[in-house]
């Protein structure tokens, strides 16, 4: 009898839906570890751009304003060899293609005391999951936020949007930017690689 509860209780568990949730982009494919993604706000008319904030490094991050801006894309990663990013997983947020300043491509966190606020910019250290990405709300549309995690907190409450007053991309203590991810490679890529 006991055999029989056993294998009944197993048969129950293998037709339950596993509970992982993967972030997805547009076309509702799961976010792949290590891949280039455009991340884009929905208030924008595309992706995010690093702008020379005064012509220095480190490189601000900000929507493009015009068509002809570049759009850059982000290497979404995770130390876990995982296939897929999982919602709320901690990840390393970094620009790829052309690098106009010494500095990494990396996003970090960067104090501006004359502005009086916490930028996103590059220059941060390679393989840092500063970063995790959760679901906006609980429909089905692929809409997210960003939140950053401080090195010396377990609290990553502290949210990633935009500066209404300048644009650039920043701390936050509310959610104010929305965000999609779209491919910035084609499924003939990966098939390949």
């Amino acid at each position: 009898m006991s055999s029989l509860l056993f294998q009944a209780s197993i048969t129950i568990f293998l037709l339950l839906p596993f509970s992982t949730a993967y972030l997805v982009d547009i076309d509702r494919d799961p976010i792949i570890n290590g891949r280039d993604y455009y991340i884009v706000p929905l208030d924008s008319l595309g992706g995010l751009t690093y702008i020379h904030k005064k012509g220095f490094c480190p490189l601000y991050i900000a929507p493009i304003k015009k068509y002809d801006s570049p759009v850059i894309p982000v290497k979404i990663s995770s130390p876990l060899k995982t296939l897929h990013i999982s919602l709320d997983e901690r990840v390393s947020l970094a620009f790829t293609g052309n690098n106009p300043c010494e500095e990494s491509l990396v996003w970090r966190q960067t104090l501006d005391p004359l502005a009086r606020k916490v930028y996103i910019t590059t220059g941060g250290v390679e393989g840092d999951r500063s970063f995790s990405i959760t679901k906006k709300d609980k429909s089905d549309i692929p809409f997210y936020e960003l939140k950053y995690w401080p090195s010396n907190e377990e609290d990553g409450n502290v949210y990633v949007g935009l500066y209404e007053d300048d644009g650039f991309l920043g701390l936050t203590q509310y959610p104010n930017t929305t965000v999609l991810f779209q491919k910035a490679f084609n499924d003939l890529e990966l098939s390949t690689s």
